[in-house]
């Protein structure tokens, strides 16, 4: 009797090891998946989203995100850019229909920048504008998500 337990916990020892293989080996390869996606290795992965406030006023407005002279830059479908420290494009998007933010003294356009690139510095820049400057600890710390704004700031 004592010989067939022995058989059986070489075999339940050699079933335990190849279970432990096949799950390392799946591991790695999904690791690798995660890592390159078909050639984009150093993606993070993850996205920017965005939210692009252009006050129109220091009053409330009847209609915030009717156009506003000086700002036909900033409208649905106006570009999102990412740059990485060295000036290179390693993202963009566009803005969102625009709706009326709370106070209505503006209107708010969202965005989403997929899948941007692990660097140390990033700039953001929407429409026309000079992008703003944010380091990759700062976003991750934000969840990578941003708030921008232009225009007649409300007082507070």
């Amino acid at each position: 009797m004592r010989i067939g337990a022995a058989r059986l916990g070489a075999h339940t020892r050699l079933f335990i090891a190849a279970t432990i293989l096949v799950a390392v080996t799946l591991a790695a390869l999904g690791g690798l998946a995660l890592w390159g996606d078909g050639g984009s290795q150093g993606r993070t992965g993850t996205h920017l989203t965005g939210t692009f406030t252009l006050f129109t006023s220091a009053q409330p407005q009847a209609m915030p995100c009717a156009p506003q002279a000086g700002y036909g830059d900033i409208a649905a479908g106006a570009p999102v850019v990412v740059r990485d420290q060295g000036g290179a494009t390693v993202g963009t998007g566009s803005l969102s229909a625009g709706s009326p933010e709370p106070s209505k003294r503006g209107c708010a356009f969202r965005f989403t920048v997929q899948r941007l690139p692990v660097a140390a510095s990033y700039t953001v820049t929407v429409g026309q504008r000079g992008g703003l400057p944010y380091s990759y600890a700062d976003l991750k710390n934000a969840g990578w998500k941003v708030t921008m704004g232009l225009g007649a700031l409300p007082p507070g």
